[in-house]
Parts: structure tokens; C-alpha cells; sequence
């Protein structure tokens, strides 16, 4: 009777937790469903509360992990997409002012860590 309640909790915190991260980031829905997950098996593996309580805060966390690695992935693709559109026909692109790009390579600046990027450096005609 009581492994059959505990199950039945878990299994509707599991669909509220769903229920309520399904529109926001992957990072909740993951952390949620592993967090429902681990509970679950961290029951099953050690029969007791500190063993669902282990098991729920580990699925949590490597959930989380998990969804956020999504997120990051999702992002990239987004960014990557966004800098490959044109903005503008090539009639109608203003004139370019002389100078050209050149490589900064990385460097510390005021205590942090620039890396490699590229800057344009305007030449006077």
C-alpha cells in the first residue's frame, strides 16, 4: 500500500512538473523530468526516503544539465542562422568606408580575457 502511494505521488508531481516547464526552457523540463526520474529509481534502488531524496536530487541536476546543453545547442543554431540572412539588396548597401579587418589576437584586458576576434580598423584616404 505504501510503495503504491509513493509511486502514484511521484508519478503526478511528474506531470505537474511537465505540465509546467513544457513552454519554458529545456533546462527546467529537463530538470524536471530527471528529477521525477531519479526519485523514482533512487525508490526503487535504496526502498527508503534518503534513497528517493538522493535519486530525486541527482536526476535533477544531471536533468538540468542535459536540458541546458539543449539550450546552448538550440541558441547556436539560432545565431548561426541570424548571421547567415541579408538584410539588405545589393542596390541599395551604403558605400563602405576604407579600412579592412584585421585579427586582435586573445589578450588580458582590465583583469579579464579577451579572446581572438576580429575588429575593423577604418584607413584615412
Amino acid at each position: 500500500m505504501r510503495k503504491s502511494f509513493v509511486l502514484c505521488v511521484l508519478i503526478v508531481f511528474g506531470f505537474v512538473g511537465l505540465s509546467c516547464t513544457s513552454t519554458g526552457y529545456n533546462t527546467q523540463t529537463g530538470a524536471a523530468i530527471g528529477a521525477g526520474l531519479g526519485a523514482l529509481a533512487g525508490q526503487i534502488i535504496g526502498r527508503n526516503t534518503t534513497g528517493t531524496l538522493i535519486g530525486l536530487a541527482g536526476g535533477a541536476l544531471v536533468g538540468a544539465i542535459a536540458g541546458n546543453a539543449v539550450d546552448q545547442n538550440e541558441m547556436n543554431r539560432r545565431l548561426d542562422s541570424r548571421e547567415s540572412r541579408a538584410y539588405a539588396s545589393p542596390g541599395t548597401q551604403p558605400e563602405v568606408p576604407p579600412g579592412r579587418w584585421v585579427e586582435v589576437p586573445g589578450q588580458w584586458v582590465g583583469g579579464k580575457w579577451v579572446p581572438t576576434h576580429k575588429a575593423w580598423v577604418p584607413v584615412n584616404p
